[in-house]
Order: C-alpha cells, then sequence, then structure tokens
C-alpha cells in the first residue's frame, strides 16, 4: 500500500493540493484520504468530501503526538481491507514531518506500506515573515522535504520568489523544488518516487533527531448569524498577530461560503452545501478568545 504524506504550515495550500490529487487520481486508482486536524472540528474534510475516496478524519490533535495511535490503526484497517492502493495524508499545519515519518515506521506497518516522497507544501509569499516568527520549527518543515512546493508564487514579487528559492535550496540542497500557484503541478512529482531514488531520506531524518517543539492553541466559534462582508474583511484585518490560522464556514450576505484566513491573507468563496456553520481559530499564543468572539458578533449583517 502506497503512503503519501503531505505537509506545509497553515495556509500553505495543502487543502488546495489534496483536492487536485483527489479529482485527477480518485476515479483512477483505489484511494484513501486521511486528513489531520489539530482543531475540534473538521472543516478540510467538509471541504474535500462529495468526492468517491475513502475519507478519515483524525481531529483534535497533531499525527505525530497525540493522534499516532489513531495514525497507525487507521492504516492498518486501510491495509487489512486490500482493496486500497494509495493512501494520501493530510497532515495539519502544525505537524512535524520528522515525527509523522517515525509513526510510519512503527512496527505495526513494518513490510506493508511503501512511502512516497515527503512533500511540504510553502507559502512562498510568506515563508520569509512564518521564517523570521517560527524559526526552527517553520524551516525543519522544509529541511525534511524531499518535494518542496513552492506555492502562490502569483502572489510573490519576482525577486521575493528568487530569495525564498535561494534560502529553501540553502535549508535542503537535496529536496526537488517545484514553483506552483494553487499547487498546479504534475502529480507524479508528488506522488511517485522516481525508479533508483532512495527511500524518503526524511524518514531516517525523523528517527535520527525530532524537530524542535512548537505550541499552537486552537478554539471553535459557533456562527450562527449572517455576516456582512465588509465588516467581516475589517475583523479579520484587525485580529491579532497571535492568530495564525482561521477557517470555516459562514452565511455571508446570505449565502454560504468558506472562509479561509492564514498570514493576513482572507479568501472567501462559495460553499453549496457546508456540514454547519463555524469557525476555527488556531494561535501561536492564547488569545482573547472572549474579545474575539464579542469582534465577531459585530460582523453581523444590518
Amino acid at each position: 500500500m502506497l503512503v503519501n504524506p503531505i505537509c506545509g504550515f497553515l495556509g500553505s495550500g495543502k487543502t488546495t493540493l489534496m483536492r487536485r490529487i483527489i479529482d485527477e487520481r480518485g476515479g483512477r486508482e483505489p484511494m484513501a484520504v486521511i486528513v489531520n486536524e489539530f482543531g475540534d472540528v473538521g472543516i478540510d474534510g467538509a471541504i474535500l468530501s462529495g468526492h468517491s475516496v475513502d475519507m478519515i478524519e483524525l481531529s483534535s490533535g497533531c499525527l505525530c503526538c497525540t493522534l499516532k495511535g489513531s495514525l497507525v490503526n487507521a492504516l492498518e484497517e486501510l491495509r487489512d481491507k486490500k482493496a486500497t492502493r494509495r493512501v494520501v495524508i493530510e497532515a495539519t499545519g502544525v505537524a512535524q514531518p520528522g515525527e509523522m515519518l517515525d509513526v510510519l515506521a512503527d512496527p505495526a506497518l513494518k513490510g506493508s506500506v511503501d512511502v512516497g516522497p515527503m512533500v511540504t507544501v510553502v507559502d512562498a509569499a510568506k515563508f520569509m515573515g512564518l521564517r523570521r516568527v517560527l524559526g526552527a520549527f517553520y524551516t525543519d518543515q522544509v529541511r525534511r522535504a524531499d518535494v518542496l512546493l513552492l506555492n502562490k508564487t502569483d502572489l510573490a514579487k519576482p525577486e521575493q520568489l528568487e530569495a525564498v528559492r535561494r534560502q529553501v535550496t540553502a535549508l535542503n540542497p537535496r529536496a526537488t523544488i517545484v514553483t506552483t500557484e494553487r499547487c498546479n503541478v504534475e502529480l507524479g512529482v508528488v506522488l511517485d518516487r522516481a525508479a533508483g531514488a532512495p527511500e524518503p531520506s526524511a524518514l531516517e531524518q525523523g528517527l535520527a533527531s525530532p524537530a524542535p517543539a512548537a505550541s499552537f492553541v486552537s478554539f471553535v466559534v459557533p456562527v450562527a448569524f449572517d455576516a456582512d462582508r465588509a465588516k467581516l474583511t475589517r475583523f479579520f484585518g484587525a485580529l491579532p498577530p497571535a492568530i495564525v490560522r482561521a477557517k470555516g464556514f459562514m452565511r455571508i450576505d446570505g449565502e454560504a461560503a468558506t472562509v479561509q484566513f492564514a498570514a493576513g491573507q482572507l479568501e472567501l468563496t462559495a460553499a453549496p452545501s457546508p456540514r454547519g456553520f463555524t469557525l476555527v481559530f488556531i494561535a501561536s499564543q492564547e488569545p482573547d478568545r472572549t474579545a474575539i468572539r464579542q469582534a465577531l458578533e459585530g460582523t453581523r449583517r444590518g
């Protein structure tokens, strides 16, 4: 059974890549998807739902620590069914790649899984700022990759993109580097290991030296009201820097919408059939949750 781990910090574009993989490969081979979310409510699973692939959602923790056993159990179950050829894992944005690959080396899976290249999606437009703020935790995701997708290149200036390329090459000279917009990439590059290529070197790195730890907190805010788009845009623009990610579903100007906020950038898109209306916030330190809830209430329409 082939296993493809996909990593990348919050908001880098992992879910976009997952959607592309499902759309292009889901109908061609027996595939399962494991989606890991740090928060208590699964948002990415809802975004990816509706496709003809088996989907397993592991929420309320990280695959490389609190959900380690859950990941092994899920892979064992898929293996024993003998109906799945490929499993694509979308790790939470705060996962440590080396430790996740350490989990994939669990004795219970030995001889039954073939780990594909370790893929890390990087937001090219936000790389410099995130590296300054998050330090070694962030660069560890780059160092341990076999394939680096420099994503969102359309949002980066040419000189900025070149500087990012130089930095990631210095951090990880052995990785295959691909520049993309909205993760538009030849999927063979990210899913298949080239003939004769060694096992993912990140696997050995993960066993040899644990990644530096980082602390994040998450909280969920139910949103039952209809929000005003302009007010909501101002709300996200005024969030404290500690809020590194927010995502979910809301009613905005009378229409259901998917809300994606990362590193100061807000994206609102139509959501035909959301499971419910909720926002998940992820922060690098404990924020004033009451103030955020009250400010969000202030975006009510009317």
